[in-house]
């Protein structure tokens, strides 16, 4: 008789958290079970938040539309810059920042891929999966699209290289420099979901680090910046004082277990962890997470390592908490990382929002209106 297992025990919890589509939930998501796939685009995008009239993000459409092969050079002095990493902040990135152009309509970054190509080795990357449903992400450094704050020119992207998954090579330090060195913004932004640290960090809360930290014990534990810690730019005057409830209360109620408002970590000691496994927070301190900072990621302190080259553009990392401290009474790790997977793909693009008004906030306060 064949064996029975319930439908979410199959889930690739990394895979969920890297590709999981709320635009277009993909088939394998489905059929591991993903309540939130079965949602309507509504139930699964953020709302629209108020956002003052003189500073509303604004698409800016390309006539005629970038070939995937062109360069960013014809994004060369725009003011900032806005990377963002899965498929889920990307969404809710676009949702909010270039509403009436989801990601489905962003476009594809391909520009001297070759080059990429013998770097990029992991097993597990989106850049060498070769299946249908994820045909736009092979062999693609990242999707983006333009936006104004104001009259700050943006450039919006999500990345298709990832820290953890494409091998010892850690490509994604070449490409962060190669958008740098090609646009020479004058600020950079990294942002999107991770693990909540400790019990004070909430559902939704948003961490504005004063630094990253690499928490390497795995892929990259000889690596000499393996324990590096990079600090950010100081955030603007009036950045926090943006961030008002009018803006993040909107999609913080539709987060079961978050706070009506989400709680800013914005100090120069709260820190966002790297680690290079995908690593999470639980009752048990599983992963000796506790301590280190408020967020764990997989990405923001590599950033930080490549704008070492580039000490003239201000930086920040901003991440928002999709998953708090997982209880674990029982001490099972496995069944530990499948809740905060549910918990991901039901609310990351919820608490992604918190992310994307903060980071609006910051790119407004450094350029004024």
């Amino acid at each position: 008789m064949a064996h029975l297992v319930t439908p979410h025990h199959t889930l690739n919890v990394e895979d969920l958290r890297l590709n999981y589509d709320p635009e277009h939930p993909q088939e394998r998501f489905k059929a591991a079970g993903v309540e939130a796939a079965f949602l309507s685009e509504n139930e699964r995008l953020p709302s629209m938040v108020p956002w003052p009239a003189a500073t509303k993000p604004t698409p800016q459409p390309l006539k005629p539309a970038p070939a995937e092969t062109d360069d960013l050079s014809k994004f060369k002095g725009y003011d900032a810059v806005v990377v963002t990493w899965t498929s889920a902040e990307a969404a809710a990135l676009a949702a909010l920042m270039t509403p009436g152009y989801p990601v489905s309509e962003w476009y594809e970054y391909r520009h001297n891929v070759q080059s990429y190509i013998p770097l990029v080795t992991g097993g597990d990357a989106p850049f060498n999966d070769t299946s249908k449903e994820m045909a736009r992400y092979y062999h693609s450094l990242a999707l983006y699209f333009p936006c104004k704050i104001g009259s700050a020119r943006v450039l919006l992207m999500k990345s298709g290289l990832h820290l953890d998954y494409d091998g010892p090579a850690y490509p994604v330090r070449k490409l962060i420099t190669e958008i740098v060195q090609t646009v020479s913004p004058k600020l950079f932004i990294t942002t999107g979901t991770g693990g909540g640290i400790g019990s004070a960090v909430a559902l939704g809360d948003v961490v504005i680090a004063g630094k990253t930290r690499f928490d390497c014990t795995t892929q990259f534990k000889s690596e000499p910046w393996a324990k590096a810690s990079y600090s950010t730019s100081a955030i603007p005057a009036g950045a926090i004082q943006a961030i008002t409830p009018a803006l993040t209360k909107v999609n913080a109620s539709r987060i079961q277990g978050a706070r009506p408002v989400p709680k800013l970590w914005d100090t120069a000691q709260d820190t966002i962890v790297t680690t290079d496994f995908f690593g999470f927070d639980d009752s048990t301190d599983y992963y000796k997470l506790q301590g280190l900072g408020q967020a764990c990621d997989m990405g923001d302190a590599m950033v930080g390592n490549a704008l070492q080259q580039f000490p003239n553009v201000k930086w920040h990392a901003i991440r928002n908490a999709s998953d708090p401290q997982i209880p674990n009474p029982s001490g099972n790790i496995e069944q530990a990382k499948q809740e905060a997977g549910q918990i991901y793909s039901k609310y990351g693009a919820f608490t992604t929002a918190a992310s994307v008004i903060a980071t609006w906030a910051v790119i407004q306060a450094s350029f004024g209106h």
